[in-house]
């Protein structure tokens, strides 16, 4: 008897430790996950039916309702949702129980349309645990909903002094609504106007100054697939770098999500800059992209292409740098004109003569100084020369090649400057 007792001491004792050490999961049975577009609640035991199940959804939808149908008596659920990139998105966690085996259990908190869950597209996946321990992973998908896309052109007709044209071709796709309007921010754009592109009359556009925002008014409520163009000139887009004669330009474009008005669905963009002729692309840079891919067509006049790889409600931005000496080569500076004009004068000969301007003026000085030098030496003072000569004569002739050094430099200089000033 006391062999039973302790026999069944120790039993007793293994089950306790086994039923604390025992993972959670052996405690929870699960008969079906998945997710939702809807649910319903049972009418007799309040039961939650899930409505509409499916795993994939659209940036419209409402929600994505995710339910799990198991066996237990209580247990601390923790919901993980992780967007396409792999980052913990939303961490819930509720306590439940369970009256009567099974029990279906939904995660009621995750909204899509509207918020900034619709502007992640993409495979998401969701894990669900008890007390701790993982039960499974479940997976879903946001397809995105194409609500209108954007084609930029831009024409850099001339780089010194700025002149850049840019226009906008807009095809919304309203998704079985109707628009009256459409509203864009356009900062640094002027002379702004826009375009039926199947009549191509011209759209009333208001322009508010102080937000750099533009409507246009369709006139009467438009349907799928209609398309306007906005044309405008830019400003402050086109920079040079180090100033105009260095020929080195850069043009930037930059958008923000406030621009979108919070638009949370995807915009496919398409840019082409057309560059001025005869210049040289020399590299594109993108701001919080990682690659831009872009495409370079023409020869003397060069047209970079590319398609916007950003979402919607991140700053997306780039810059084309390129070459442009137009500028530089029509307008020379007055050092360099003054200087060629200088050479070219001296450069020109001397009738009759074999010098020219300028080896005249070098012979005379160099002889005058000799000249000059010579009469000197035979001053009287210098008794033990022993030469006889004229000095009076030498120092007269060294003062007339002076003299005409002097009158050939100022003719130079003279005619020179008249060269320049033609």
């Amino acid at each position: 008897m006391r062999l039973l007792s302790l026999s069944t001491i120790i039993i007793l004792a293994l089950a306790i430790l086994l039923i604390r050490i025992a993972p959670v999961s052996a405690t929870v049975l699960v008969y079906d996950h998945g997710f939702a577009k809807g649910i319903e609640y049972a009418p007799r035991n309040g039961n939650v039916i899930p409505i509409n199940k499916t795993s994939v959804f659209t940036q419209d939808d409402l929600r994505v309702y995710a339910y799990v149908t198991v066996a237990l008596y209580n247990a601390s659920f923790t919901w993980q949702w992780f967007d396409p990139s792999g980052q913990l998105y939303l961490n819930r966690t509720n306590f439940v129980q369970c009256q009567a085996s099974p029990c279906t259990f939904v995660f009621y908190s995750f909204f899509v349309a509207g918020r900034p869950a619709a502007a992640r597209a993409g495979t998401w996946r969701l894990d669900l645990l008890a007390d701790g321990y993982r039960l499974y992973s479940d997976y879903f998908s946001i397809l995105p909903v194409l609500t209108q896309d954007n084609y930029w052109n831009f024409g850099i007709t001339q780089s010194a002094p700025p002149i850049v044209h840019g226009n906008l071709t807009v095809t919304i796709h309203p998704n079985n609504q109707t628009w009256q309007y459409y509203s864009i921010f356009l900062p640094g754009a002027v002379n702004i106007t826009a375009t039926d592109l199947a009549t191509n009359s011209p759209l009333q556009v208001t322009t508010f100054v102080n937000s750099s925002r533009i409507i246009v008014d369709f006139g009467k409520a438009q349907s799928n697939g209609y398309m306007f163009v906005i044309n405008f000139y830019m400003l402050y887009a086109l920079d040079d770098l180090g100033g105009y004669g260095s020929g080195n330009f850069a043009f930037t474009w930059q958008e923000y999500s406030w621009q979108r008005s919070n638009d949370y669905h995807t915009i496919p963009e398409k840019f082409t800059i057309s560059l001025p002729p005869n210049s040289t692309f020399v590299d594109i840079v993108g701001s919080n992209v990682l690659s831009l891919s872009p495409q370079v067509s023409g020869g003397g006049a060069p047209v970079v292409s590319f398609d916007s790889p950003a979402s919607t409600t991140h700053r997306f931005g780039w810059t084309v740098f390129y070459h442009d000496y137009t500028y530089r080569n029509s307008h020379p500076s007055p050092t360099s004109s003054s200087n060629g004009g200088l050479a070219l004068i001296s450069n020109l000969p001397i009738p009759i003569l074999p010098l020219t301007l300028g080896s005249a003026g070098l012979w005379t000085a160099v002889m005058s100084v000799f000249l000059l030098t010579a009469s000197e030496l035979l001053s009287p003072i210098y008794s033990k020369t022993g030469v006889l000569i004229n000095r009076k004569r030498l120092r007269i002739a060294a003062l007339v090649l002076v003299s005409i050094f002097i009158i050939t430099t100022a003719y130079q200089i003279f005619a020179s400057q008249a060269l320049v000033s033609k």
